[in-house]
């Protein structure tokens, strides 16, 4: 009965400290409303932190953006203002050679036209 007793008492010992040392655990495992607080309060300063430094980045890359479409849009006009040079030198150039050919062609049709009067004058005369 004494050893029963004994080991009964040796197991509600062993029992008490084992309910202790969890409890202890527990309690460094579970977070208290100040520790969430404490969460809480460096999330939203680093959630802050970051939002500043994604603006500040956005607007570096706004700015980037910005230059090369400028940069773009200068070398756009001056290609176009090339082009359309290009465009008016060969409108120029046609523009002569049809020039070139109307009066070769009015020039044909002239003597051609004259050499017809005096042939019908000719054939006029000999009858």
């Amino acid at each position: 009965k004494i050893v029963a007793e004994a080991i009964e008492s040796l197991i509600e010992h062993k029992t008490y400290e084992a309910k202790t040392k969890l409890k202890e655990e527990l309690v460094k495992e579970l977070a208290t409303k100040y520790d969430l607080q404490l969460t809480e309060q460096s999330l939203r300063a680093l959630i802050e932190q970051v939002r500043g430094e994604l603006r500040k980045e956005i607007e570096e890359v706004r700015g980037e953006l910005k230059a090369e479409i400028q940069q773009v849009k200068g070398e756009l006009k001056a290609e176009i203002q090339q082009v359309k040079g290009e465009l008016k030198a060969e409108i120029q150039q046609v523009k002569a050679d049809l020039l070139k050919w109307l009066i070769v062609l009015f020039i044909g049709q002239a003597t051609f036209i004259v050499g017809l009067v005096f042939t019908l004058l000719k054939l006029l005369n000999k009858t």
